[in-house]
């Protein structure tokens, strides 16, 4: 029986595990920046700010303005777990364990 996914299915699932992987590891290398105190979660929620702005402003101008206002959902998304990680460490007074080897 032939496979009833098309090769435009296949190449958009393909680019969506693309996509979700980028977000999982700018995520976490985000998360490892703060971790490491090379940037402070100020300036990190800042500048995921300054691009939900940057893109808010190109819902208008782009062709696909979904895809834009998604783009918005997914950065609003990690600011908010960035913040929630900075209150618990504050609540905990430490950072994140390493995981074991």
């Amino acid at each position: 029986m032939p496979d009833r996914r098309s090769d435009k299915n296949d190449g958009t699932s393909t680019l969506l595990g693309e996509l979700q992987a980028a977000l999982w590891l700018t995520e976490s290398l985000i998360l490892a920046l703060l971790e490491a105190g090379l940037l402070d979660t100020d300036t990190i929620l800042e500048a995921i700010d300054v691009v939900i702005a940057a893109k808010q402003t190109k819902i208008t101008e782009e062709s696909d303005p979904e895809i834009i206002r998604a783009a918005v959902t997914q950065l609003a998304s990690i600011s908010a777990s960035i913040a929630a990680a900075r209150s618990t460490q504050k609540r905990n007074g430490r950072t994140r364990q390493k995981p074991s080897t």
